[in-house]
């Protein structure tokens, strides 16, 4: 009596299992390996936001992991921005606006996670007192702002300013670009996908988890969302007329003056900690969240725009970057990938971007001398004929 029950179940599963092959063996041969944060945390096809122009990446890397003992020129505290993070499948250092600076610079650049390494904990160690850099660049991405900026104990690293306050001399620009060791970056195509190569089975499974509810069941509310644009030619995947943000980006907490004033007021605790040697420069360098850079070019745009750079930037006294407006400018005027397509960080340009309006603040804080490119051209790989590379197109898609 149960031999017939168990053969049924057994032939069910098979049919299962033949069923989910049918569905997702071809889609692993035919869809490229995820190399987007947000392709791959929403469940979108790489193949369609992946994108079509060349990055670039430096080999080996300009910057490096900061080294215990090692004296840098500029320290950098950053996140994704700035680092590859240890989730990331395929972070590499050398594709960082951390690596363009000190190739538009010469300046020596060590980066360090600011989640692993706690600011607090550098400023109260030996490395910080013994060899003392001449920046220290605090790079957090606009969404951290929406919690405040912990783990610096002001306590512990606070010291009074010596009596003294020693003046360093600017140190001159170098740029490495125009040493005889000409370092120019080699294009950085994406991993597509091969036929002879063995199919990312768990990544089509993972596609399929994710993008089945969203298509069937029209579930949006996922950490990630495809907005449509009313300009094609922004990015350069195959998704002409859209692309994918975090969700939060549009989360209005973005234009609280009191909560963002009170992040600065924190903000500018730390760098008078940075500062209280009187020999380290503080810079601070918010990146902007992609839905904040776009918000102008999105069909249905969001009531209110972020004002955390007009709050940081009310206080004439922190040295912070501003990035948000000068990106938006690029965008309007033709240039692509300022963020990835397939990403919620920089693209090639936006890397570039960033480093050279570094640099320009480097200049006015007084730890650089000599000009500084202040070309807002971006593009700094060679364009392939016919690809669509070379002039950018702004279609309007109503």
């Amino acid at each position: 009596m149960r031999r017939p029950v168990r053969g049924g179940l057994d032939r069910i599963l098979l049919r299962g299992l033949a069923l989910a092959a049918a569905l997702v063996l071809p889609l692993a041969f035919v869809l490229d390996p995820p190399d987007g944060d947000l392709t791959e945390l929403g469940g979108y096809a790489e193949n369609r936001f992946g994108p079509k122009a060349p990055q670039a990446i430096f080999v080996p890397p300009l910057a490096e992991a900061a080294r215990a003992g090692a004296g840098y020129d500029a320290l950098v505290f950053g996140d994704g921005f700035s680092r590859p993070e240890t989730t990331e499948r395929h972070g590499r250092y050398g594709r960082y606006w951390t690596d363009h600076l000190r190739n538009l610079t010469g300046l020596t650049v060590g980066v360090r996670a600011a989640g692993a390494a706690p600011l607090a904990a550098y400023l109260a160690s030996p490395d910080f007192r013994e060899r003392p850099p001449r920046v220290v660049i605090l790079q957090l991405s606009e969404r951290d702002l929406r919690e405040p900026v912990g783990g610096l104990d002001l306590s512990t690293v606070t010291t009074p300013r010596p009596h003294g306050v020693t003046t360093l001399r600017p140190l001159a620009v170098e740029p490495l670009n125009r040493q005889p060791l000409n370092r120019q970056p080699r294009p950085l195509e994406r991993a597509r996908a091969q036929a002879w190569n063995p199919p990312p089975v768990g990544h089509a499974l993972d596609l399929l988890v994710k993008a089945l509810p969203r298509a069937l069941l029209n579930v949006t509310s996922g950490p990630v969302e495809e907005r449509s644009l009313a300009y094609a030619g922004l990015f350069s995947s195959a998704a002409a007329t859209t692309t994918l943000f975090r969700t939060e980006d549009f989360q209005p907490w973005r234009t609280d003056h009191r909560l963002l004033e009170e992040r600065r007021a924190g903000l500018h605790a730390i760098q008078d900690a940075v500062e209280a040697n009187g020999v380290t420069r503080f810079l601070l360098l918010i990146a902007p969240d992609k839905g904040t850079v776009y918000a102008d070019f999105l069909l249905d745009p969001p009531p209110r725009r972020s004002a955390v750079d007009e709050v940081m930037a009310a206080d004439p006294t922190l040295q912070a970057v501003p990035l948000a407006a000068g990106l938006t400018a690029l965008a309007a005027g033709g240039v692509r990938d300022l963020y990835a397509p397939n990403g919620s960080r920089w693209g090639l340009e936006g890397q570039l971007y960033a480093a050279r309006t570094v640099a320009r603040k480097l200049g006015r804080l007084g730890v650089l001398s000599g000009a500084t490119d202040p070309s807002p051209d971006v593009a700094i790989l060679p364009c392939r004929s016919g690809k669509g590379d070379c002039t950018p197109t702004r279609t309007q898609t109503d």
